[in-house]
């Protein structure tokens, strides 16, 4: 007969042994190193560029953009609605839905959305009040890049701007084309995962590059210019002396760039992340709880079992005097903070008042999306905090409308497509 108390000593070693090596042990994330996040200024020409534009094409602002909005049979108030929301177990406080042939294209992909609550303190534009939206154009041939949806609040309406990058064609004219990834060559278009407007500026993220700039003060009518073609779906920029834009009226061109000190950078392929090195861009907000006010930068990453690879997100310090970032004496855009994310397949994600919350996906085109609060956990590392919401189906960005205590954000599968804010957890 064996020894009882000799088992019993047994046991509990075993039972030690296994809450110190065994496989129940989750793995902490570490906290990742702020030297990962350092942007360079880039394409500090074009501006240039967009100055010989701006001496041939008529330009319109953002308050008239919205009041000639031609996107005016879309769905209204209690006609409004979408089968993304039918999995959402959140109050909808706000919505808005796009036409039907925007509703159902497969070309276009709305993916980023920002607010006049973004742009201005006093959340208006003007007396205007506006949402903004992201798409990314694919399988097209050539790639069209990105346009963004103007949407008056008041009135619903709302209009496409094309995105595009201005350049000095061949023989000596300012011209522009479709923002693609790589830029020059036949790349596919920028993803467009998230946009911040910040006083005159549009921020929008490149995957593997970083943050591409672009300026209000620069949106060109292509329509009313003498030598403007908006007929034509298949040409853009200047040709044979006549400026095309893939039929779109209103063209806004890049005016500068922050980029990863090392140019694009590479990351594991279906959709996995690098547990170090450069930062992914894949959807950007804005906080306004803090001094001075920053930009939250994230990652979307598929689900690889280890902590270090769910993704990362960063703060970046943004001067409010001008809209610009806030740089160090080097001329470098330097992360304030960096953190991980507490869950993998995180498409949005919005700081305030040192509390995160995070939009993930894993339902496909039928199966909500989720919405959860973050903190920190420690140093660099978020935890969850509270109940994960089964939100909208194919939920992306997200924007926070401080006043309203909202949160705003698109859904991008086709025919399930709507901008809509519920309350903040």
């Amino acid at each position: 007969m064996r020894n009882r108390n000799a088992v019993s000593l047994l046991a509990v070693s075993a039972v030690l042994t296994a809450s110190l090596t065994g496989p129940a042990t989750a793995a902490a994330a570490t906290a990742p190193s702020l030297g990962d996040f350092v942007l360079v200024p880039s394409n500090a020409n074009l501006h240039s560029v967009v100055g010989l534009l701006d001496e041939q094409l008529p330009k319109l602002g953002v308050q008239n953009i919205l009041l000639q909005a031609n996107r005016t049979d879309a769905p209204k108030g209690a006609d409004c609605t979408s089968p993304a929301l039918n999995t959402n177990d959140r109050h909808v406080v706000g919505k808005f839905c796009f036409n039907e042939g925007d509703t159902n294209t497969t070309q276009w992909m709305p993916q980023g959305v920002t607010t006049v609550a973004d742009a201005q303190d006093d959340e208006l534009w003007g007396d205007e009040q506006a949402i903004l939206v992201s798409w990314y154009n694919k399988d097209t041939s050539p790639a069209k890049g990105v346009r963004v949806s103007f949407l008056d609040t008041d009135t619903g309406n709302y209009q496409h701007v094309l995105l595009v990058y201005p350049f000095v064609n061949n023989s000596g004219n300012a011209s522009y084309e479709a923002v693609t990834t790589p830029q020059s060559g036949d790349g596919g278009s920028v993803h467009a995962g998230g946009i911040v407007w910040y006083g005159n500026f549009l921020y929008l993220v490149d995957t593997r590059r970083g943050i591409r700039v672009f300026d209000m003060r620069y949106i060109f009518d292509v329509k009313s210019a003498a030598n403007g073609d908006v007929t034509d779906p298949d040409r853009v920029g200047r040709q044979d002396g006549t400026f095309y834009s893939y039929g779109y009226r209103y063209v806004m061109p890049q005016t500068y760039g922050w980029s990863n000190p090392s140019g694009l950078a590479s990351f594991p392929p279906d959709h996995g992340c690098n547990a170090s090195g450069p930062q992914k861009f894949s959807y950007i907000s804005l906080d306004r709880s803090t001094e001075p006010d920053l930009i939250t930068t994230g990652e979307y990453c598929s689900d690889l079992g280890d902590p270090d690879r769910n993704g990362r997100v960063a703060t970046w310090p943004l001067n409010f005097v001008d809209g610009t970032p806030l740089t160090d004496g080097n001329g470098l855009w330097r992360a304030r903070s960096a953190d991980r994310l507490p869950k993998p397949r995180v498409q949005g994600a919005v700081s305030f008042a040192n509390r995160w919350y995070l939009h993930s996906t894993g339902g496909g085109t039928t199966g909500p999306g989720h919405l959860q609060a973050a903190v920190r956990g420690g140093i660099g590392v978020l935890a969850t905090d509270g109940a994960e919401h089964d939100v909208a189906i194919g939920v992306e960005d997200l924007s926070y409308w401080s006043s309203r205590n909202q949160l705003w954000t698109v859904t991008e599968h086709d025919g399930k497509r709507i901008v809509y804010a519920t309350p903040r957890p």
